[in-house]
């Protein structure tokens, strides 16, 4: 699958579906199937939310690769220069609900979730790489 789109939160919620729609025709676990739509959202959201401060319009590129039982997701966005694998892990409250927001919980998420990620900046784009492999996870396939 491989979807392009601009910089606004509706129509990453609309390619989100598309994921989700071609990883349900995969063999592949719901629960595994969450966990790569989580951490797409997060990466996204983020893309849309911080890397275009100014407001410009931009885009984000996506391309999904399923061959069961791994997934590899590819995001290209020409956002301002970010590199999720560069961000401190954060420091964890024991109770997050009686503390500030935490930064960085998201990418952290999403890092922990992910058997493998990899960022480049290509020129005026920002390139990650994310695999997940589902013979990791703890459940068998649906």
């Amino acid at each position: 699958m491989r979807l392009h789109i601009r910089n606004r939160l509706h129509e990453v919620f609309d390619a989100l579906d598309h994921a989700e729609d071609a990883l349900d025709k995969a063999a592949l676990n719901p629960s595994f199937r969450a966990d790569i739509r989580l951490v797409l959202e997060e990466l996204m959201v983020n893309t849309v939310r911080h890397g275009y401060p100014d407001g410009r319009d931009g885009s984000i590129a996506i391309k999904l690769d399923i061959r069961p039982p791994t997934v590899t997701v590819e995001l290209r966005d020409d956002a301002m220069p970010f590199n999720p694998l560069g961000i401190e892990t954060p420091e964890l409250p024991g109770d997050l609900a009686q503390h500030d927001a935490v930064g960085g919980l998201g990418v952290h998420l999403a890092r922990s979730i992910a058997s493998d990620m990899h960022y480049s900046r290509d020129g005026d784009s920002n390139h990650v790489v994310i695999r997940f492999d589902q013979s990791l996870s703890e459940e068998t396939p649906a």
